[in-house]
């Protein structure tokens, strides 16, 4: 044994002070993950906390989307073009535009278009639908009327050849008329297009139009309907928009003719039959 060590000088106490220390330690480890007893109303109430905190943060996070995105952006303009005017006085206008944008082959415009409430003459005018001879019905509401004009004898369009697609064309061009009508001028509820006559012919036909007949039309995008540009007459030989006028307009179109009404009234009648032959005998079949 070595000089001046003795067996018990302080070792058992270190051995008793670390075994002291090793347990108080051990103890405060075991304490600190010693589950506690939680009574129920403070769960619910950390519940409550953590509803709060998660729908705080998402507050957070949809300011701060809007804040980096800004207000949604608006809907999309349903035309690229509308009337400065409103009302009766916004039918010219579109008469106008819709006009300029229709053209023969040779370049020259299609038709000249006049637009304007229901009058004739300054007479206001009643459209009446004719299913037959005896069996008929009045339109209600106000009603518009364009009047598509071209350069030859009764308005006939004096250029060119008469087809099928030129007669596409200009029922396409309708369409349009009364879709910016309808559009624009909130209190039209009728929409009658005059076509012109083939040379030689006075006016004949003409195409009615209903609010409720392109109520879906007019709650989308005009270019989802018709293209910014018209079709050329060559373009309409066959394709979608040949297949889609035939389909939207082809039924639209009636034979016409102006009556007088025992008042101050016009009575414009459409019918599917000769109605100019049959007022022409005096309403005999």
């Amino acid at each position: 044994m070595a000089e001046g060590v003795t067996p018990d000088s302080n070792g058992g106490e270190l051995e008793r002070q670390g075994g002291r220390e090793l347990e108080s330690r051990q103890s405060k480890e075991l304490e600190r993950y010693t589950p506690r007893a939680e009574h129920g109303h403070e769960n619910k109430f950390r519940f409550g906390f953590a509803l709060l905190a998660g729908a705080g943060m998402a507050a957070v996070a949809v300011a701060v989307i809007l804040a980096v995105q800004g207000k949604p952006p608006p809907p999309p303009q349903w035309s690229s073009w509308k009337p400065t005017a409103s009302g009766d006085d916004a039918l010219p206008q579109i008469a106008n535009h819709v006009a300029a944008g229709y053209e023969l082959p040779t370049g020259q415009q299609l038709v000249a278009i006049e637009g304007g409430p229901a009058e004739v003459q300054g007479l206001p005018v009643k459209i009446v639908l004719l299913r037959t001879p005896q069996n008929f019905a009045l339109a209600e509401g106000k009603s518009a009327i364009f009047s598509l004009v071209g350069l030859g004898k009764f308005g006939a369009i004096n250029k060119g050849k008469p087809s099928h697609e030129r007669e596409l064309l200009l029922q396409r061009e309708a369409l349009e008329l009364a879709l910016y009508t309808f559009r624009y001028v909130g209190d039209v509820n009728q929409v009658v297009a005059i076509l012109p006559p083939r040379r030689g012919e006075k006016p004949s036909h003409a195409m009615f139009f209903t609010r409720g007949q392109v109520k879906a039309h007019l709650d989308e995008p005009l270019r989802a309907t018709l293209s910014a540009k018209p079709p050329s007459i060559a373009s309409l030989r066959k394709g979608p928009a040949k297949e889609f006028l035939e389909k939207a307009t082809g039924k639209l179109i009636y034979n016409y003719d102006l009556a007088q009404a025992g008042d101050t009234t016009v009575l414009l009648e459409l019918a599917r039959f000769d109605i100019k032959k049959l007022n022409a005998t005096g309403g005999t079949p």
